[in-house]
């Protein structure tokens, strides 16, 4: 391969010379070249998506809550259920079951329907916001809208209060609706729930979606070093850690973890 590069680079070179082309139109010819060959970039890997530590999580929701609470409740809904923004608005108080600890997805993405359940403490509060209240919006705007739905936050409303809510909290990352999902997923996967649930849980069709968040994360390698209670089993986990990454580490952890239990 490398030879024929050379090769190639050469030839290419001679009749770039031989044209008497400047650099602008070297890119010009290159770009028409690729084109007529059927050739395109390749779409970039997406990374691990970004988060917000424990800290910062946890002041993002301290300070949504000084700022109100009907805020402080839109904001930890949000986050707890992993909605998207569009279902998030569109969420009614016929769609929480307190008793059974669901909130409903009655339009998520592709017109599906799906059960989130939340916590217990995530159910009092709710309980407490609803009050008689029997229908209508669970989040009730003042302002009438243009929506099909009137009272109802607009997206882009819902954007602004969590970009207000993370600069009060000092949270220098761009903070946004979705990312609350990302970081929903990402701790429920770090916490140890299975990657399926997960997929029901955010409503994904294609589980290499939320595969996107099952990146290692050090509270996902801490959880299963952790059960590795042998001084033994820790040496023989750092040393795998150290020579092949955190996820080999962490696959180590897991089979140790087993074999103990089974002992």
């Amino acid at each position: 391969m490398a030879r024929y590069i050379e090769r190639g680079a050469g030839e290419i070179a001679a009749l770039i010379a031989r044209e008497g082309l400047d650099y602008l139109q070297t890119k010009a010819v290159f770009k028409a070249a690729r084109r007529m060959a059927g050739l395109t970039a390749p779409k970039p890997r997406r990374g691990a998506p970004a988060r917000l530590s424990l800290e910062e999580e946890l002041r993002f929701i301290d300070h949504a809550y000084a700022h109100s609470g009907p805020v402080g409740l839109m904001m930890q809904t949000l986050l707890e259920t992993g909605t998207r923004v569009s279902e998030f608005v569109a969420l009614r108080i016929e769609d929480v079951s307190l008793a059974e600890r669901i909130v409903t997805i009655t339009a998520g993405k592709g017109g599906k329907r799906r059960e989130v359940p939340i916590r217990l403490e995530l159910a009092r509060l709710l309980a407490l916001h609803i009050g008689k209240r029997r229908a209508g919006p669970l989040f009730p705007s003042r302002e009438k809208g243009a929506g099909p739905y009137p009272h109802v936050y607009s997206r882009q409303r819902i954007g602004q209060m969590v970009r207000e809510v993370a600069d009060a909290a000092g949270i220098t990352k761009r903070l946004y609706p979705h990312l609350l999902r990302h970081i929903m997923a990402t701790r429920l996967l770090a916490l140890g729930l299975d990657i399926t649930d997960v997929q029901r849980f955010l409503g994904h069709d294609d589980i290499a979606t939320t595969g996107n968040y099952a990146e290692t994360s050090a509270a996902t390698l801490r959880r299963k070093f952790d059960q590795v209670t042998a001084p033994g089993g820790r040496v023989l986990v750092q040393v795998i850690a150290a020579n092949h990454g955190a996820p080999a580490a962490a696959f180590a952890a897991d089979l140790l973890g087993g074999s103990r239990q089974s002992c």
